[in-house]
């Protein structure tokens, strides 16, 4: 038998109403732009290292920031690195989409 370790993390960018979407242990959190960046800007900021290397239990979890008005997340580190691993795939599918505009070329 396969045993899930890590939560389902899905994060998608809505048009219609301009924000992501996150989707966290059957959670719909929703994220403006601004918000986006935080916690994104806040996932690149953290030495994973320095986590995995560390044996203080306070490094076993990380706090991460999603909304303006406090919501927070605690993850444990499988959790974490995949969390972040989804974050920077939304942020690269955003860059090449800018690109791909900017040179002209349209999305369907």
């Amino acid at each position: 038998m396969e045993q899930l370790l890590v939560n389902h993390i899905e994060l998608n960018y809505s048009r219609k109403k301009g924000r992501f979407l996150l989707i966290y242990r059957d959670e719909l959190i929703e994220q403006n732009v601004c918000e986006f960046l935080l916690t994104i800007s806040f996932l690149v900021g953290q030495d994973i290292e320095q986590h995995l290397l560390n044996t203080d239990s306070s490094y076993d979890q990380v706090r991460i920031p999603l909304t303006g008005k406090g919501k927070t997340i605690t993850l444990d580190l499988t959790s974490f690195i995949h969390f972040r691993e989804v974050y920077a795939q939304q942020m690269f599918s955003l860059k090449l989409e800018d690109m791909l505009m900017r040179k002209g070329i349209k999305l369907a």
